[in-house]
């Protein structure tokens, strides 16, 4: 559906046009319609040698700034003061841990275990992701299309270049306080996602996005914010309280390949779907779709989030998560063939309830134990990582 958004360019000046107009509105009965990156009026496009990856110099000079990379041309003075140099020192150790910790080994797992799914993934649909692009891209890095949904607000992104300079340097830190639980303990937690990200500085989860997308060595594009129409169409629009999503599209540093990221803020329950059934329109224009679960508060398993439960297992191809998203007794031998990974024994006492004797005993009838050289999901407390990957059959 969205393969025009990507391959169609428009000259800049009648981009610039084009989005003022479709701006102007921002309500979710619009008829839907395609169209392309909407950039600010100032954007600098530059472009590259190969054609379709133009870079937004803009957006992507404030990626850079609150990733700790100097930027080309906004805000150098900024980044001169001691102040962000030592935040650019700070980014730097702890993306070195991350690198070592979790990116690292999971490229490496990923190679061997998996990459026969990864390297040909269409779309990757993450649900109840929050703003974890992070692992998103660390075990699904070709990915053409990332769906990310969380609770959390979009939010925007402040402009070094308008922001008083202090005020300016708070709000990275506060970005890097909200970064702190999913670089070390591999997960985001919700209440602290519910603090950190509904601030007045920082409030919402895209400067949390564009962190990582510029911090594993992606340009930014173009930033698009959206509403859906009840065809689950995209609407472009201003951003604001209202508005449920956005388009980050963004290439790595060989400009051969353009990705997007669509973050929605959403409530996937039963009782919000059917009241808003444009969501999964919106999910199920996507072909051949791979989901990915970790840190899920295992919401699958309740009565109220059937509807993505069985989205999930009617539309993917291949699932890869830990225990807390889909239970295991509903990949039936025979339409799903799986695999497990690491460990599972308990649960942590929050979801002590949770636990599954099902999937206990399909660990202990392995033959072959199949370690994981990493640590992600809530039983990172008990040294203890488990990871499943079911594939659907022909």
């Amino acid at each position: 559906m969205f393969d025009c958004i990507i391959k169609f360019r428009i000259p800049a000046r009648r981009l610039l046009m084009a989005a003022t107009i479709l701006l102007i509105s921002c309500t979710q009965n619009q008829a839907s319609q395609n169209t392309g990156d909407t950039m600010s009026d100032d954007s600098v496009a530059v472009k590259p040698k190969l054609p379709g990856t133009v870079t937004d110099t803009l957006m992507d000079d404030l990626a850079s700034v609150i990733s700790g990379i100097p930027p080309v041309n906004l805000c150098r003075e900024l980044t001169k003061e001691k102040s962000w140099i030592r935040y650019q020192e700070q980014i730097s150790s702890d993306w070195k841990l991350v690198e070592k910790n979790k990116t690292g080994p999971i490229a490496r797992w990923r190679a061997k275990n998996i990459d026969s799914v990864t390297s040909a993934t269409p779309t990757l649909f993450y649900p109840f992701a929050g703003a974890d692009f992070l692992y998103a891209n660390a075990f699904f890095p070709d990915a053409g299309n990332y769906i990310l949904v969380g609770l959390e607000p979009v939010g925007k992104l402040h402009r070094c270049d308008t922001m008083q300079k202090n005020d300016f340097l708070t709000y990275l830190e506060k970005i890097r306080s909200a970064l702190y639980y999913s670089n070390h303990l591999g997960f985001f937690r919700t209440k602290s996602m519910e603090k950190d990200l509904n601030q007045q500085s920082l409030d919402g989860t895209l400067p949390l996005i564009v962190f990582y997308i510029r911090k594993s060595g992606h340009h930014l594009t173009g930033i698009t914010y959206f509403n859906l129409d009840r065809n689950g169409g995209i609407v472009p629009c201003r951003q604001d309280t209202s508005t449920i999503g956005v388009r980050v599209s963004f290439v790595d540093t060989t400009r051969k390949k353009q990705q997007v990221l669509y973050y929605l803020s959403y409530d996937l329950s039963d009782q919000n779907l059917r009241k808003h059934p444009e969501f999964l329109l919106f999910a199920g224009s996507f072909s051949s779709q791979v989901c990915f679960l970790k840190a899920a508060s295992y919401l699958m398993f309740l009565s109220d989030f059937h509807l993505m439960r069985n989205y999930l297992l009617d539309h993917s191809s291949a699932i890869l998560q830990d225990d807390s998203g889909i239970p295991y007794r509903y990949f039936k031998h025979a339409t799903w063939s799986v695999k497990l990974f690491g460990d599972y024994t308990q649960t942590i006492d929050l979801f002590k309830f949770k636990f599954q004797p099902d999937l206990e005993a399909a660990y202990k009838k392995q033959e072959t134990k199949h370690a994981v050289p990493f640590r992600i999901g809530y039983n990172v407390k008990f040294n203890e990582t488990n990871l499943l990957f079911a594939k659907k059959k022909n």
